[in-house]
């Protein structure tokens, strides 16, 4: 049945009523929010719902069973509830800039249960997401506060948002609870916006090395005076300012490991001592299931970089036998987020690194990998992909071909990216010094840069701090 009704405004609006042949529920969609304004439009979809109410009714009345529906609210909750197991909290925050703006949706359009998401309901929902204008930081507001802008969002951000929403309504289907929706037909109301792809941004071998030397400006910097100096316990100008980077960043660099992954690395994971298939001693780092981003545990072999298994070797004589939790990046704790990426930012502002994310790293690695045919020979595509922990058809789509400066004869990732010379002025010219530590003197304190006669560069245990060298 057909209604027209004439609201408080004055405007003049059509309202459909029908029962709902699985809930029994009386519906009373507005046409209008339907983005059906002519007379033609409104009579077809009349025709098209009384024929598929019965033929509703019709399988109903055959047997079927009635589908199941739930309140989109409890829905939504529900769905976040049961992704604790299997999603981890980063994927959670980011599926929430699409539900929860689907859910108000729903609220305000009158979509109160799951079984009035249907096709067309979908589509408009589309095409309001799209027209969403972009929001930023509310100028002369509160911290947090947001406003709208007149700027478009980018096809990326939106078809993001729309991947999400395939995710959760697919769930919502294999549930039982979206009966009147199917895989093709949510494929089909949430279609993708086209895209311009640019290849993965990735640092060229100038970029890398101005990169590292920042990473060693970074971990060098120190107080003027604290209080141990003015009390004169330790020689001025000589305590950190800062946690240390540098090493983090360059395994980054050589591993591509996610930024995650090489947090919940610990020493337990990593054997210096591990053969290849000739028998030579090449080390690896194995990566358990529950720390990688795909849940598959991978194997990442360091033969391809000698620079970062010297680096580990001198990092791991800081972990006594009883300690092998360590983590590798923070010792008994391990780093946090919010610590690398303040670090990455005071490289970029005040250190003179170029602008990079730690994602950044990772393409970087996979594109050298890739590339460099002396690494890998002409199994460069299925071997770098086995690295880094994706497909092979990433690998070919993304890096491959996209950098044709790496010299044939380069064997190792840091002759690829031509690096060696950096890594060597980052590590120091002492064999078995770990390049990132200062040398303190017996009684603890740092020695005087100047005073390099006299020093012999040694490993001792000094608990979570790491090997240090000692005079003699």
């Amino acid at each position: 049945m057909l209604l027209r009704r004439k609201l408080p405004s004055g405007k003049v609006v059509w309202q459909a009523r029908y029962a709902d042949p699985d809930t029994g529920t009386l519906k009373k969609p507005l046409l209008e929010r339907l983005g059906l304004s002519t007379h033609d439009a409104r009579r077809l979809w009349a025709v098209r719902k009384a024929k598929a109410l019965a033929q509703r009714r019709g399988e109903i009345e055959g047997g079927a069973p009635k589908a199941e529906s739930r309140p989109v609210p409890d829905a939504v909750s529900d769905y976040f509830k049961g992704g604790k197991n299997r999603l981890r909290d980063k994927t959670v925050q980011t599926y929430r800039i699409a539900i929860v703006p689907f859910a108000t949706w729903c609220k305000r359009n009158g979509v109160q249960t799951t079984a009035d998401i249907t096709r067309p309901k979908l589509a408009v929902f589309r095409d309001a997401m799209i027209s969403r204008s972009k929001h930023s930081a509310k100028r002369g507001g509160k911290r947090g506060q947001v406003a709208e802008t007149e700027r478009v969002r980018s096809p990326i951000s939106i078809n993001r948002e729309l991947r999400t929403l395939k995710t959760l309504l697919n769930t919502w289907r294999r549930s039982g609870v979206l009966p009147h929706l199917d895989s093709d037909a949510i494929a089909d109301s949430l279609k993708a916006l086209p895209a311009l792809r640019d290849q993965p941004e990735y640092l060229h071998p100038a970029q890398i090395r101005k990169l590292l030397e920042a990473a060693a400006r970074h971990d060098a910097a120190t107080f003027d005076e604290t209080r141990e100096e003015h009390a004169k316990r330790r020689i001025g100008g000589t305590t950190p300012k800062y946690a240390p980077v540098a090493r983090f960043t360059a395994f980054l660099l050589l591993t591509g490991c996610r930024r995650g992954e090489a947090l919940a690395l610990t020493w337990s994971d990593v054997d210096l001592e591990a053969l290849d298939h000739e028998g030579r001693k090449v080390g690896e780092i194995r990566l358990k299931a529950d720390a990688t981003k795909t849940k598959r545990a991978r194997t990442i072999g360091l033969e391809v970089s000698p620079a970062l298994l010297a680096m580990l070797a001198a990092m791991k004589l800081k972990a006594r036998p009883s300690e092998e939790r360590l983590y590798v990046f923070g010792g008994k704790t391990a780093y946090t987020v919010d610590l690398v990426e303040a670090a990455r930012a005071r490289m970029i502002d005040e250190y003179g690194a170029p602008k990079f994310d730690w994602q950044m790293l990772r393409s970087t690695c996979s594109t050298y990998l890739t590339n460099a045919q002396g690494i890998f020979g002409s199994a460069t595509v299925f071997m770098s992909a086995k690295q880094l922990g994706h497909s092979v058809a990433v690998a070919e789509r993304h890096y491959l071909g996209v950098h044709r400066g790496i010299p044939r004869e380069a064997r190792t990732l840091e002759a690829a990216m031509q690096i060696e010379d950096a890594l060597t002025r980052l590590s120091g010219r002492f064999p078995g010094r770990d390049p990132f530590l200062r040398p303190v003197s017996a009684g603890g304190l740092p020695l005087d840069r100047s005073a390099g006669a006299g020093v012999e560069l040694k490993p001792v245990q000094t608990g979570a701090s790491g090997p240090e060298a000692v005079r003699t």
